[in-house]
């Protein structure tokens, strides 16, 4: 069977993400990917134009993967508990977000100034998108954005410090965080749900 035929465009990326993850930008390259799928170059041309088109594929799927789920996660129909819930989940990589691709990009986007104006701007979309999770809880606008703020920088922070809890301990801290966040503690019921929720 042709390498063509054998070989998806998915199947590079997945290849091309694995890679950035473990060894960063530069080591994403035709020729190793080539060599890691057991292909020759051949196959790769089939399905991207260029190495370029690679990496603008792989900036897709972390929009995808990491922006479109959190944004969408704080921005759900409910209560506030159930985006908080939501957004929790992302952070604890129970959902489709990938803090090992986050830091894999943002040190990309470090040596690449046009990058890094687009992780800038995806930051000011997720910020916008907790600002508004959190307005009908904290009604002052300029409180509201610096709780989002303090919400993402934290998380940011937290997967560049690569810290390491147990998940129980993680999922627990979340009643804590939300007071934090929304400006009040959770009621009974509300930290109820949201540990309910988290220990699915």
């Amino acid at each position: 069977m042709a390498e063509r035929e054998r070989l998806s465009a998915d199947d590079w990326v997945t290849a091309a993400l694995e890679v950035l993850v473990n060894d960063g930008i530069g080591a994403v390259k035709v020729l190793p990917l080539a060599r890691k799928l057991g292909v020759t170059r051949g196959s790769f041309y089939w399905h991207f134009e260029n190495h370029e088109a690679l990496l603008n594929r792989l900036l897709e799927v972390w929009e995808e993967t990491n922006s479109g789920t959190i944004i969408a996660a704080a921005t759900l129909p409910g209560s506030i508990v159930e985006r908080y819930v939501a957004l929790m989940r992302c952070w604890l990589s129970m959902e489709r977000f990938d803090p090992h691709l986050e830091v894999a990009v943002r040190h990309w986007g470090r040596r690449h100034p046009e990058l890094w104006e687009r992780l800038r701007a995806a930051d000011e979309r997720r910020v916008e998108a907790f600002v508004a999770m959190l307005t009908p809880e904290v009604p002052d606008p300029t409180m509201a954005l610096h709780r989002a703020r303090t919400m993402y920088y934290l998380q940011m922070g937290w997967y560049e410090l690569e810290v390491d809890l147990p998940m129980e301990a993680r999922i627990e801290s979340c009643t804590y965080y939300f007071e934090i966040y929304v400006g009040r503690p959770p009621t009974d019921d509300e930290r109820a749900a949201i540990l309910a929720g988290l220990r699915i």
